[in-house]
Order: C-alpha cells, then structure tokens, then sequence
C-alpha cells in the first residue's frame, strides 16, 4: 500500500533573473513501512526533494498524494495540522529548546498539536533509552543524546512518516551508528516508514529501498 507518491515533481530556485532547475520531472512511491534512502553527491537535490516530500517546501509543479489525497492542494493551515500530526522531522541539528528539559521538548511537540499524553511520552523516552535522563537539559546531554530525544520528539504525535535529514552528521561513527540502528529498529518494530537522506553509503544497508540522485534526477533506483 503507498502511502506516499510523488508524480512529475519539479523545483527550480531563483537568484534575481536566474532560474535553477533543482528537481526535474521526479515520480515515486513509498510504501507504508518502507525505509528509503536518498543518496547523491552534494547539490544533487537531495535535501530539496526531501523538504519538498515532507511539505516544508513548495513545489513548482507537479502532484504529492499522502494515502491517497493530494496534499499539494492543501492549504497553508492544513499543511500545518499534517505536519503537526502525520509527519515527523529529525534533522542533522537537533533543533532541541535549550531552556527545556529533555521531557519538556517532547511535551512541547504534544502540547503543539493540542495532545497531552504522559504516558506516550515516558514511553518514547524510555524506547529511545532516555528516560533516565529526561530532566537534562539539552547542554548536559551528548549529540547521539540529544538526537534520540529528537527522535522521541518525532514520534509523539503517531506520525506516518519520518523524513530524517542527515540524522548522524554531527555525530562521531559510533554514535551515527547507534542512531541507525534505532531507527531501523522504529521502522521494524513499529512499521513506521521512513524516509532518509544521506550521504554515507554505508546507511544503505539499513534501508530496503534507494534513489540516487544527480542533478535533479534519478540515475538509479532499487
């Protein structure tokens, strides 16, 4: 079953007069609890794509259908309420409020969407290994710590779909690959689909589907 597909979407940029094609006519589908990779070397479009997926980023042209709907259709306010609910985001930075504790982070994402389950968060916190240290503040905790506490952030509100960008670029090789393997382990247990984007070819084995990327295109896909 996709939950996600993508029919003939481009993205350009503009600098003044000057348009740059940065995605060109691209078409996929996601199924649910697929872990998908998106490799390519730098300014390949990678990121792009990945924002523009996950809505944070507006098309030029082209269709987007999450189960079905065509959320490129969506207005401002419903965008936001899919973000808020549907999709979740874990970033290379891990975007963490400095004056909140580890707990209250999550708590915040709840209270965002209008939900406050304590229970959902103990429970997040202690599947990513955190709950010891859920009243650290984000200073106090390693990057691979802060990032599992992002990740509980992106779990909170059930979401679909996770679009982790560049999830262990600020983190050593042993704590990138304490991040993977969690994620891995999300996307199997919890059939949670996931869409990555990386540039260690390495982290491919973690995922069961690829698209590479060069110059706005698909030059290989598995």
């Amino acid at each position: 079953m996709k939950v996600l597909e993508v029919k003939n979407l481009n993205k350009s940029y503009f600098q003044g007069q000057l348009k740059t094609q940065v995605l060109k006519d691209i078409s996929l589908g996601v199924n649910k609890g697929d872990f998908l990779g998106i490799v390519g070397p730098s300014g390949s479009g990678k990121t792009t794509l990945l924002y523009c997926l996950s809505s944070l980023e507006n098309i030029d042209s082209g269709e987007i259908f999450l189960n079905g709907e065509n959320i490129s259709l969506f207005s401002d306010k419903k965008i936001s309420n899919l973000r808020r609910g549907s999709l979740g985001f874990v970033f290379q930075f891990y975007n963490l409020i400095p004056n909140l504790t580890a707990y209250e982070n999550i708590l915040l994402a709840n209270v965002i969407a209008n939900e406050v389950n304590e229970e959902k968060i103990e429970e997040l916190l202690k599947l990513v290994g955190m709950w010891e240290y859920k009243d650290y503040y984000p200073n106090q905790l390693s990057g691979g710590m802060q990032q599992r506490v992002a990740i509980a952030r992106a779990l909170v509100n059930n979401p679909e779909i996770i679009f982790a960008d560049e999830p262990t670029g600020n983190l050593d090789q042993k704590k990138g690959a304490e991040i993977m393997n969690l994620l891995k382990r999300l996307n199997e247990e919890k059939q949670i689909t996931i869409i990555l984007v990386t540039h260690n070819d390495d982290y491919l084995k973690y995922c069961n589907k690829q698209i590479n990327l060069i110059d706005g295109e698909f030059v290989d896909k598995e």
